[in-house]
């Protein structure tokens, strides 16, 4: 047998797709949808909310829940170019949910948290968790524990950071409009030092992302 130490360049890789007539192609995806005419006002409303509670960007935060599928297989593949569709397999539906959550400032990153089907998983015995861990049968998360995350864990991470860094006891939590989410009501502390406000639906989160960014960099 005889071994040939072959290393292939980036340019001889895509040289060679050219050459067979190689693509890359997506297997699956979906189109999203897309309301752009909601964000100058949600824009101004969020403005006017900053200076009601006189906020600046430490004391603002972002939350957003993602499904993590840890089975999934990819959703691309190479192909030839005469090839015009690729036949799909079923998605595995193992999955966890995650919830992480900073301030604007990028100063302050809150302990994640993760919802899976378990309640107590075997691989946890006699470790610490670096994450807040919460069960539910489908891995989702819900109203009921995203009111809990808040209240046991948001609240009390915020306060003492704010205290420590000596910033007013105020904070508003920015948050998409997903229906496993209480109202802004069930998100305000008995003091309304504390509370959340929900991002305009139908937009994509580059949108999402325009518009929170734009306000905060007002208040730089």
């Amino acid at each position: 047998m005889i071994w040939i130490d072959f290393v292939a360049s980036k340019g001889w890789l895509e040289r060679f797709k050219s050459r067979h007539g190689i693509r890359l192609m997506t297997i699956t995806g979906k189109k999203l949808s897309n309301d752009a005419t909601c964000i100058e006002p949600f824009k101004l409303r969020f403005l006017q909310r900053v200076k009601d509670l006189n906020l600046n960007p430490s004391q603002m935060y972002n939350a957003d829940e993602s499904e993590l599928f840890w089975r999934v297989i990819p959703n691309k593949t190479f192909v030839f170019y005469n090839e015009k569709s690729v036949p799909g397999r079923k998605v595995s539906k193992k999955r966890v949910t995650i919830l992480p959550c900073a301030n604007s400032a990028g100063t302050h990153s809150l302990k994640m948290v993760v919802v899976g089907k378990s309640n107590k998983p075997r691989a946890f015995n006699n470790i610490d968790l670096p994450v807040h861990y919460y069960e539910q049968k489908s891995a989702r998360m819900t109203k009921d524990l995203f009111k809990k995350w808040f209240d046991e864990c948001f609240v009390p991470e915020v306060r003492k950071w704010l205290k420590d860094h000596n910033f007013p006891q105020k904070a508003l939590l920015l948050l998409d409009n997903a229906p496993d989410h209480p109202s802004e009501e069930e998100l305000t502390t008995e003091d309304k030092c504390i509370t959340a406000m929900f991002l305009p639906p139908n937009c994509t989160d580059s949108t999402h992302g325009s518009a929170y960014n734009s306000v905060c960099k007002s208040r730089l």
